[in-house]
């Protein structure tokens, strides 16, 4: 990380650099450092300035760029760099916020125009296209925008286009270029690579997340059911990660989410690759007793694979969605603010 120069001191750089990595990624960083400049951050650390949101989001844009001038997907490409932010932050959600403004500079992805578009107008501007193209244009801008307009088709059209985001394979860059050049006149080149492998049934249900009717995004789902049982399925898991579980209302996580039969098991090994929002509701809607054996379960815990982590989130999500379907539990993936 560069230490010289912007808005904020080196020192105090590394300083929120190290509050902000998670585990003992922080403590490795911390060590190599020499032992002056470990006096002089921890200094900075102990500082009682407060630490202002547009500092932090200075330090965390500049250590993507840096990474990115430093090559680090030259060997292991996007995934590994997404395993190492991660490790680095703690939760798989930030891990993926970070990595997709990352990749957002490396690469131009097509139609990436209607990013700065009106839903209502990319509506307008796609209703008489095929399901096919349709879907090629929602799958490649931003998911927000693209289940806004993805919502406002017909039930039978958006069903159709549903299907094809979720099946649809890579494509070639001529391909694509081809369908952008006749809807967007100011073209402005592909990269000529190959595009990466399209992971369909999860930008289906980052669209679906954001549709304000529930009963809509279910009948996406239901719709593909009895063609693409499998990606339904997948499609449903996506829908709901781990990191939503922060969602939920308080009184039904501790009447319903603190009882399940997973958490003995499953709990522990789940939160160490979850955020401290997640690890604090489960902290903060337990008894003492229960919030006590977590923590001290939490502490002797070593490194965890992340294959571990994610199978024992994954039978925790099981049980969360059971709930959901039940009506037991109710989950705001909407923004609409809420008054208690």
């Amino acid at each position: 990380m560069n230490v010289k120069g912007g808005d904020v001191t080196g020192l105090r750089k590394i300083g929120i650099f190290l509050l902000t990595l998670k585990g003992p990624i922080s403590g490795e960083v911390f060590k190599s450092l020499s032992e002056k400049e470990q006096e002089k951050v921890l200094v900075e650390i102990a500082s009682p300035n407060p630490i202002a949101p547009e500092e932090r989001s200075q330090v965390l844009d500049e250590f993507m760029h840096n990474l990115q001038s430093a090559g680090a997907y030259a060997s292991g490409g996007m995934e590994e760099a997404q395993d190492l932010l991660q490790s680095a932050f703690g939760s798989l959600r930030a891990a993926e916020t970070m990595t997709a403004k990352l990749e957002s500079k490396l690469e131009n992805k097509p139609f990436s125009m209607f990013n700065d578009a009106d839903p209502a107008e990319i509506y307008q501007f796609l209703v008489a296209e095929s399901p096919q193209t349709i879907a090629l244009v929602l799958s490649n801008i931003v998911p927000d925008k693209a289940g806004e307009v993805l919502q406002r088709f017909q039930s039978r059209m958006r069903s159709q286009i549903a299907g094809k985001i979720a099946t649809m394979e890579a494509m070639s860059p001529e391909a694509v270029q081809e369908v952008e050049n006749v809807l967007v006149s100011r073209f402005k080149g592909s990269s000529g690579q190959a595009q990466k492998p399209t992971d369909g049934a999860d930008i289906l249900a980052k669209m679906l997340n954001k549709f304000g009717n529930k009963e809509d995004a279910d009948g996406v789902i239901e719709s593909m059911q009895q063609k693409h049982p499998e990606v339904a399925n997948k499609i449903r898991e996506g829908m709901f990660t781990f990191d939503d579980i922060v969602l939920i209302d308080k009184m039904e996580f501790r009447n319903e989410i603190v009882r399940l039969p997973s958490l003995s098991e499953h709990l522990a090994t789940a939160l160490k690759g979850a955020g401290e929002d997640v690890q604090s509701m489960f902290f903060d809607n337990m008894t003492e007793k229960q919030s006590s054996r977590l923590r001290s379960n939490l502490s002797e815990m070593g490194s965890i694979k992340a294959s571990a982590v994610n199978e024992a989130q994954k039978a925790i999500l099981e049980e969360v969605r059971e709930l959901e379907e039940s009506g037991k539990i109710t989950i705001s993936r909407d923004e609409e603010e809420v008054f208690e």
